[in-house]
């Protein structure tokens, strides 16, 4: 079992100094809060109350700390962001023996802006043998996108996004 010295070792380590600092944090008490949130700047508050890391006890008191300043946190309710637009579920468009060539033309894709995964990476990575019979690593795209993602992977393969020779 282990035990922690009461102050840290005699030699007054960095490390012991910062697993002391982290064993007293978990002692806090509500006017140790209190005090933290007053010192803090009403950004540093604001951030750290929409954060959803503070304990329940922690929130009151940062909340209490937020309307005494006659702050409020803004609406928890996100703006609807391109990401969550469903797209369909999610279909191979490519399969390669080396994952690494799977990962590049996946690249390739979310350069251009079309949602991408490998699948099967690791599978293949961790044994090669394997590859054949998973059918290698798969580049998956959402279904509305495959025909834009096919077009993508032609244009990679034929070359059309190759640099000139003279670049440097």
């Amino acid at each position: 079992m282990l035990t922690l010295p009461s102050r840290g070792c005699t030699k007054g380590c960095a490390f012991c100094a910062l697993l002391m600092s982290n064993v007293r944090a978990m002692d806090t008490n509500e006017s140790d809060l209190a005090s933290h949130f007053q010192q803090m700047s009403d950004e540093e508050l604001m951030s750290r109350c929409g954060s959803h890391s503070l304990t329940e006890l922690a929130m009151t008191i940062a909340y209490r700390e937020l309307t005494s300043r006659g702050l409020t946190l803004p609406d928890p309710t996100a703006p609807e962001c391109e990401d969550d637009v469903y797209e369909g579920d999610y279909e191979t468009v490519a399969q390669f023996l080396n994952p690494t060539d799977a990962h590049i033309v996946c690249a390739c894709l979310q350069t251009a802006g079309v949602r991408a995964y490998v699948a099967d990476a690791n599978l293949v990575q961790t044994n090669a043998l394997w590859s054949i019979a998973l059918g290698g690593a798969r580049v998956r795209v959402p279904a509305l996108r495959v025909d834009e993602a096919k077009d993508i992977i032609a244009a990679f393969n034929r070359g059309d996004f190759a640099l000139p020779p003279d670049h440097e």
